[in-house]
């Protein structure tokens, strides 16, 4: 643990799910919870701009994922000490495949456009945390995907939201 008392991988997880209206201008509002994670644990002096997430097309499935500079540091010592990720190739998504993107207070965010349609985000994103980063898909989407892209329990959570805002 270090000084501030974050470990390499930071001290918050991401947790939870939210369903957001994608505006016009593509900007959507990043879950109070996952943005105060965001801010945890990425050292202060990185948001020498202002806060921002790292957020690039997931490898996997037709989704975004986005995660914090905890995230990168800890792929990055688990790559240098010769442990690869077998998944996927994570630095390479990391370093080629992401782009910082920058919230305000509120925790709005423009998604850039080639991410918004290479996920096939419309009017609203369901954000979804997997404990070292978070997850964003469209909702359309991720009820139409295989048991393989995604787990039944996100597309339950994820229709229920939708049912309970009248867009399903």
């Amino acid at each position: 643990m270090s000084g501030s008392g974050r470990t390499v991988a930071g001290s918050s997880i991401y947790t939870g799910t939210a369903l957001q209206l994608v505006d016009d201008k593509n900007r959507v509002s990043i879950p109070a919870k996952f943005r105060d994670a965001v801010i945890d644990n990425t050292p202060p002096e990185r948001f020498k701009k202002g806060p921002f997430v790292l957020m690039g097309q997931h490898p996997e499935a037709k989704c975004l994922i986005a995660y914090d500079q905890g995230y990168v540091d800890a792929k990055l010592a688990k790559a240098a000490a010769g442990d690869n990720d077998p998944a996927f190739n994570v630095l390479r998504v990391i370093a080629g495949g992401a782009e910082e993107v920058g919230f305000d207070s509120t925790g709005r965010a423009v998604i850039i456009n080639w991410m918004k349609e290479e996920a096939g985000i419309a009017k609203h994103a369901f954000f979804y945390g997997s404990l070292t980063h978070f997850e964003i898909w469209d909702p359309h989407t991720l009820l139409a995907a295989t048991d393989d892209q995604a787990a039944p329990v996100l597309k339950r959570i994820c229709r229920n939201l939708m049912q309970e805002k009248n867009i399903l």
